[in-house]
């Protein structure tokens, strides 16, 4: 076997991003008719639970550096589901939720439970749970 092959076969890093990109996938089909991707709905919910928080604190609450998350907020913004507040202390923007924002993700949440429960289904309970608690104690390790 070839040292290369060897490697991606072993590689956690390139397991996790592939299992990633299949889930990710399989999410943006359920949430297709809703116009939004699973990454802006993650980054929608995020905005909705910091109740206005900083681009700095949402970064830091979803693990993603500030330049991917303004590029996942960019279409947001665009389509008035959220709104950039001035900037303020330390030069750190704000970031709202708008009303449309609220009704999209109200709306969006039928389909994303869709997508949730078709994935505990194929993976079964008992193996999601498992999966769950090891994916947070992954997190937590980092």
């Amino acid at each position: 076997m070839k040292l290369s092959a060897m490697l991606l076969a072993n590689c956690a890093c390139a397991r996790i991003r592939n299992a990633s990109r299949v889930i990710t996938r399989v999410y943006d089909d359920f949430l297709r008719d809703a116009g939004l991707k699973a990454s802006q709905v993650a980054v929608l919910a995020a905005v909705d639970a910091s109740e206005q928080g900083s681009i700095t604190e949402l970064s830091q609450a979803l693990l993603m550096d500030r330049t991917t998350l303004s590029r996942n907020l960019r279409p947001l913004v665009v389509q008035g589901l959220v709104t950039l507040g001035a900037e303020g202390w330390r030069r750190s923007k704000t970031i709202h939720i708008t009303p449309a924002g609220q009704a999209r993700l109200k709306a969006v949440l039928p389909l994303w439970k869709q997508a949730q429960d078709d994935l505990v289904r194929r993976l079964g309970e008992k193996r999601w749970n498992k999966m769950h608690a090891e994916l947070q104690a992954v997190i937590a390790a980092y």
